[in-house]
């Protein structure tokens, strides 16, 4: 009706399948990526990091698992770095509690670019929203995602839908449902051969979705 009166009005909606619109992802991100000095990285933003000790980063809202994740780095040699905003506040509120803490560090706002390589470094990612949920594909390593909470739990349904189009193993669905407070539980142990399993599944996934036409490739056909 109006000055819209037969027009076509079409919502073109980003996803993971052949049926969406697909995902962003730069012509240039997976060659940035090999050409990224990872080792390098690490040592500037963890200098006293040991070989064998696992680097994690944090972004994220207030999941409930997170003191559960905290006590668990207590004693061990990993570092969590933990990105600033709501989850820098976060652990401190968690850490108040806490009578031992374990090895962590806050990092500055960065870029896009810098965000990606903290993703690239780390050995371990913990994001949130849906832009840090495709980047954590794209990089490649394991990763727990903080689904946006809505009143009504909604996100619930889509985070297990998302679950189960990851085909994601037993443990890494336990590890998203205590993350996200979808249920009571012991967050699980982070151990190597746990690590290997979800990074096999991260990286078969990002396989699967990168032969794929991308966001905006697809956008500019559609319109044309």
């Amino acid at each position: 009706s109006g000055p819209a009166k037969g027009w076509t009005k079409t919502f073109f909606y980003p996803g993971f399948t052949p049926d969406t619109g697909g995902l962003l992802r730069e012509t240039d991100l997976l060659a940035r990526q090999q050409r990224f000095d990872r080792a390098a990285w690490r040592k500037q933003h963890c200098p006293n990091l040991a070989p064998d000790s696992l680097l994690i980063s944090l972004f994220c809202y207030e999941p409930a698992a997170l003191p559960q994740l905290l006590a668990q780095l207590v004693g061990t040699p990993h570092h969590l770095l933990v990105t600033p905003g709501r989850p820098l506040a976060a652990v401190q509120q968690a850490l108040a509690g806490m009578p031992e803490h374990p090895n962590w560090s806050a990092l500055p706002y960065t870029s896009q670019d810098g965000f990606d390589e903290m993703l690239w470094a780390c050995d371990l990612n913990f994001v949130r929203g849906e832009d840090s949920l495709v980047r954590a594909i794209w990089a490649g390593q394991p990763f727990i995602w903080h689904i946006y909470p809505q009143d009504d739990n909604a996100h619930h349904a889509k985070l297990e839908a998302y679950l189960e189009w990851m085909q994601a193993p037993e443990s890494l669905r336990k590890a998203h449902r205590v993350w996200n407070g979808m249920e009571a539980g012991e967050w699980p142990a982070l151990n190597a051969e746990t690590l290997q399993v979800w990074r096999h599944n991260t990286q078969t996934k990002r396989h699967q979705i990168s032969g794929q036409t991308d966001l905006v490739t697809q956008l500019i056909h559609f319109v044309g």
